[in-house]
């Protein structure tokens, strides 16, 4: 590193509100040089680990401390430094970022090279926004090590930021040529191409980026531990290596164990632990009546012919669930007389749901809308049937509507995500070809799946889905009548078939089933024909195991215990034999993922059904959906067993449940059964607010509840956003700092903020005189402005009885967060109550006269997109509040009809009232929604001249990425966030697209001008106004914050929910508005991120 270089590197930073290192500290760098032959240094090799370990599991500040005592106890050896750093970094308080580099500096002094403090000041110097001298130290990286793909990202990035497009180009191609796997170099490398006209190269570039994007290996370069890059990461004293996986010894399966029972050859086997036992149990069926076996662990089953099920006719499969959520899995039967539900309750059996009455041959059970319950898809002769759970009970047949209905020559039925987009696709194996597959566009919406048409025209006798090479993309493999063993992948947009393993006879019947069998961590096939079973590479085609069983009829692989793996169960000729796991396998551990938690309401169906499940075991992948993987005609409900390959945990699990939601958990142990529950979570509101009271950041509220974008309404029907919003603050929430008022809008949900401007008006209001604000959610009639409503006069609520005649009158006198209860409400969708809540609220003397408006605190438990469908598909609606009047007649009249509500979270609405009945001295309240009225009164509005002190415009706007606040629900689903108890990571995902880089975004938030500053899960928008001097005697200070701009959540049925864009645009924008606003987005918005 160069003088020159290392002058720009110390250069004098802000100090304001930093601490800074002692310089004893670096002087003692120098003096313990000469120590450094001295010997070893257990006791800060130790700490150093241990802030190594604390790192990874995300607990910077404790790490902090950790690598603070190394530096003690060692103060020349730079690791422990560094890490210091970047423990400091990740740590995220205020002025971390200046301390960080402080500590930086000094291992630049003492070795001005030093390849990882480079690095990790540059990566500071990005996040400050401090671009020329990021691009400095990237550069001296790059040069250091030119193999490092993610210094030259960011130095590319660093380029594209300034204008640099050819350069950013250059950098960002050779990110990608160094680190095949890092998308972002691909899609902000695309960006760079299209800006210097090389679009064919871009859209390559964007068509490697699409491939690669469900691909878990595939990652991300942003300012987030882990993701920052190799040389940003803390490095253990020395750093350890896995050992390789010892090989087992021994044969994959057991000696068959021949079960005591008699069965024909047309037999169906399906496994499920229907007892709650923890053991699966095995049901037998097909053309014999049902046998129940009850499973004793250890591989042993036993028939019981008490069983209710037992000797159930006319079964041709049994599809297993749990079909009500109600902890318990039922089943449905599938044969000649129509598809059946029975539904167990306690000790028993009872009918269920006729769905219908056509002959039933095969079937699949799955939340086929993504709605929260679980649907059938039935095939038969008559041809298919989607049967959607209408959560009452009741199921609606859509298979005619949706062009699903087939031709009546069904053999299997398969869901799943064929196109890697979230939501699960159909396939319908037939007797002959064509088969049929169908795109799954949400919303009861579906489409012929034609890129497979390969597939869909070869004669096949079975086929599965599976993401075998755990690349993000699920093959299909079939069995065609030869035998031959076919292979479909996706190649881009493209479906490939290979050949793995070629048959040697024409068959009739054959299965396939998919596991891992040695515990390697890797799937294989289970191969099923007439002479016997065989497990299968399904990379290279070549037999891993070969059983001859004559006269085989079916064979699927069965949970046997946690550690070890599955073992196969077959139905023959001479009745039912059981291959044991064998010795020469690894250890497994198995996974059940289940929607079904204690909260009150649920968003994934109890049996987790369709949750994509992909662990982590030292360094490697294995991808498995919570889906019956064999061909047969029934569906089994198992656990999922997961290889370690020698190792003895998972060392983490990333669940995407059927709802979208992205989980994470870590350390699952081996040997063991993991149920993983899906953790019931706000995931989208609004942007939260936060002020500056003089102490601390506080919580206010949520805003811009009213400017969602793409939010359904109903099918093919999205709510207009309104992208305005003000909210008032009083001088005990926002006060002076340096001769500024500060407000964080940050975003701790997975959803997007996209900030056009932001004005801060200063109200000084005379003694005796109040203002609120004409906000609300408006649904129907005149919308709200925004504007300032002066009043003196209240009249307050003499009674208030709830819809059951119960007096809360006190309850809605007090603004005290404590509302009357609104009801029960339905379990089945969030936000929505059993029976509507009606508030009636009399006052002693008549509202007459002009100006009259309805004031209310409350809040609001919003619906997401995907409740509102799964409402809807119910035959229900979400019913806005309804205003009536009682007048001096004693009849209610309607005033304002499902008007709106409060925006969110606790605030204060306003409805300015039409001219109400002559003699009003009631006011109704109805709604079916969610909404705690915490206080209400009706004001008499009057003007008020001169009240507006100063309308400000920021004077500081930066973007940063500062965690996620920690957020406390308190009685009635009160929210609050904490800022000072931040986490750096959570399971929120980000679209996909381009966000605003970090540092200054003053130009963005300026003016109403489509020019966005955009941020998403995890990351703030700071505001700063000049304080004008205070009010005058006499006068009390408050503030509207009016800020202008959307929100988008990531919602599966919101419209363009896995994307930045398309952006939206204030209205009226002209041609030229939008040019400005290209001009900057090209400069500012230049950040790439996506998912978790």
């Amino acid at each position: 590193m160069s003088g020159e270089l290392l002058a720009v590197y110390r250069e004098p930073r802000p100090k304001s509100r930093v601490l800074t290192i002692p310089v004893l500290r670096r002087v003692s760098l120098f003096l313990a040089l000469a120590l450094a032959i001295s010997g070893c240094r257990p006791d800060a090799d130790a700490r150093n680990d241990r802030g190594v370990a604390l790192m990874g599991r995300y607990e910077y500040a404790a790490a902090e401390e950790e690598f603070q005592a190394a530096v003690d106890a060692a103060p020349e050896w730079p690791t422990a430094r560094i890490n210091l750093a970047i423990a400091t970094l990740n740590r995220q308080n205020e002025g971390d970022e200046h301390l960080a580099l402080d500590i930086l500096a000094d291992v630049l002094e003492v070795d001005p090279d030093e390849p990882r403090a480079l690095y990790t000041s540059a990566i500071l110097h990005l996040h400050l926004g401090e671009i020329e001298l990021a691009k400095v130290g990237f550069a001296r990286v790059a040069e250091l090590d030119p193999e490092d793909a993610h210094a030259a990202y960011y130095l590319g990035l660093a380029h594209l930021q300034t204008g640099d497009n050819e350069a950013a180009t250059d950098w960002l191609v050779r990110s990608a040529e160094l680190d095949p796997h890092l998308l972002s170099a691909y899609y902000t490398g695309s960006q760079a191409l299209r800006r210097i006209g090389r679009g064919e190269e871009a859209d390559r570039m964007l068509d490697t980026y699409l491939r690669l994007q469900p691909n878990p290996a595939a990652h991300l370069a942003e300012i987030a531990y882990k993701r920052m890059g190799p040389k940003a990461e803390a490095l253990a004293a020395s750093p350890r290596t896995a050992p390789p996986p010892v090989p087992v010894e021994g044969p994959m399966f057991g000696g068959p164990e021949v079960l005591e029972l008699t069965v024909p050859t047309t037999t169906t086997v399906s496994a499920v632990d229907f007892d709650g036992d923890g053991v699966q149990d095995l049901v037998l069926g097909g053309s014999m009546p049902l046998a129940t076996l009850l499973g004793r662990g250890q591989g042993i089953f036993l028939p019981t012919s008490v069983h209710p099920l037992s000797g159930t006719q006319e079964v041709a499969a049994s599809l297993w669930a749990d079909m009500d959520d109600d902890g318990r899995v039922d089943v449905v039967l599938c044969g000649p007389s129509g598809t059946r539900i029975l539904l167990q309750t306690g000790d028993t059996w009872t009918p269920g749901p006729v769905l219908g009455d056509e002959p039933c041959t095969a079937g699949a059970v799955a939340d086929a809308d993504h709605d929260g319950d679980l649907d059938v898809f039935a095939i038969g002769p008559a041809g298919n049937e989607l049967h959607s759970n209408n959560r009452d009970g009741s199921y609606r047949r859509l298979a005619v509507d949706q062009g699903l209905a087939g031709t009546g020559a069904g053999r299997r039925v398969l869901f799943a995500d064929l196109d890697a987009d979230r939501d699960l696709d159909i396939v319908v194996l037939n007797q002959r070809p064509p088969h049929d597959a169908w795109q799954n566009d949400r919303t009861w919406e579906y489409r012929p799946f034609t890129v497979l048409d390969g597939f869909l025209n070869t004669p096949l006798v079975a086929a599965t889905v599976a993401d075998v090479d755990a690349d993000g993309h699920r093959e299909i493999y079939g069995l065609d009548a030869d035998g031959t063993l076919l292979r479909w992948h996706r190649d881009g947009s493209a479906w490939v078939k290979n050949e793995l393993r070629r048959g040697s006879s024409g068959i009739e019947r054959g299965e396939l089933d998919v596991a891992d069998f040695d515990g390697d961590g890797r799937l294989e096939l289970l191969v099923v024909l007439p002479e016997g079973f065989s497990v299968v590479d399904p990379g290279t085609g070549a037999r891993m195991f070969d059983q001859r069983v004559d006269g085989l009829a079916s064979a699927i692989a069965v949970a046997e215990h946690p550690a070890r793996g599955p073992m196969v169960v077959a139905v023959h000729r001479s009745g039912v034999s059981v291959w044991h796991a064998g010795a020469g396998r690894h250890m497994f551990a198995a996974v059940s993922p289940t929607g079904r938690t204690d909260a009150s309401q649920m968003r994934s169906n109890a049996s987790g059904l369709g949750t994509v499940v992909r662990a982590r075991v030292a360094g490697r992948w294995t991808v498995l959906d919570r889906l019956d993987t064999h061909s047969g005609p029934g569906q089994s409900l198992q656990p999922l067993s997961v290889g370690l390959g020698g190792n003895g945990q998972v060392d983490f699990v990333e669940l995407r449940w059927p709802d979208g939601v992205s989980q994470s958990e870590l350390e699952l142990k081996g040997s063991e059964h993991h149920t993983i529950a899906e953790v019931q979570r706000q995931l989208a509101s609004c942007p939260v607010l936060f002020a500056w009271n003089g102490e601390a950041f506080e919580f206010v509220s949520d805003v811009l509840g009213g400017a969602a974008l793409g939010y359904l309404d109903a099918p093919g029907r999205y709510a207009p956003p309104r992208p305005a919003e003000g909210f008032l603050l009083d001088a005990g929430a926002l006060a002076a700092r340096d001769g500024r008022y500060a407000l964080k809008l940050g975003e701790p949900m997975e959803e997007n903020v996209y900030l056009d401007s932001a004005r801060l008006t200063v109200y000084d209001v005379p003694e005796g005189w109040e203002i609120v604000l004409d906000e609300r959610l408006g649904v129907n009639g005149p919308g709200p402005t925004g504007r300032a409503i002066a009043f003196r006069h209240t009249w307050m609520p003499a009674r208030a009885t709830d819809a059951e005649g119960r007096d809360v009158t006190e309850l809605i006198r007090r603004q005290d967060r404590r509302a009357p209860s609104p009801g029960d409400v339905d379990h089945r969708f969030i936000g929505l109550l059993s029976k509507p809540q009606v508030l009636t609220v009399e006052f002693d003397a008549a509202l007459d006269g002009d100006g009259a408006v309805l004031v209310a605190d409350g809040w609001i438990e919003y619906p997401y997109s995907q409740t509102v469908f799964a409402a809807w598909q119910a035959g229900l609606r979400y019913q806005p509040p309804t205003l009536e009047a009682r007048g001096a007649d004693g009849e209610w009249h309607a005033v304002a009809v499902e008007f709106g509500y409060p925006a969110g979270m606790p605030r204060t609405m306003a409805l300015p009232l039409p001219q109400l009945p002559r003699g009003t001295t009631a006011l109704r309240l109805s709604s079916n929604m969610e909404i705690y009225w915490d206080r209400l009164r009706v004001i008499r509005e009057e003007p008020l001249d001169g009240i507006v002190k100063a309308t400000l415009p920021p004077v500081d706007v930066r973007i940063a990425r500062t965690g996620f606040a920690k957020r406390t629900t308190g009685p009635q689903r009160l929210p609050h966030y904490d800022y000072a108890r931040r986490s750096t990571y959570w399971d929120a995902k980000a679209p996909a697209g381009f966000y605003t880089a970090f540092g200054d975004a003053g130009e963005l938030v300026g003016e109403i001008d489509g020019a966005l500053a955009v941020i998403s899960s995890g990351e703030e928008i700071h505001l700063e106004f000049e304080a004008p001097p205070g009010p005058t005697d006499g006068h009390r200070r408050l503030f509207r914050i009016m800020f202008h701009g959307w929100a988008k959540d990531m919602d599966l049925y919101t419209l363009d929910g896995d994307t930045v864009g398309p952006l939206p645009a204030p209205d009226g924008a002209d041609s030229r508005m939008l040019a400005k606003r290209d001009r900057l987005h090209a400069r500012y918005n230049v950040r790439f991120r996506e998912g978790l």
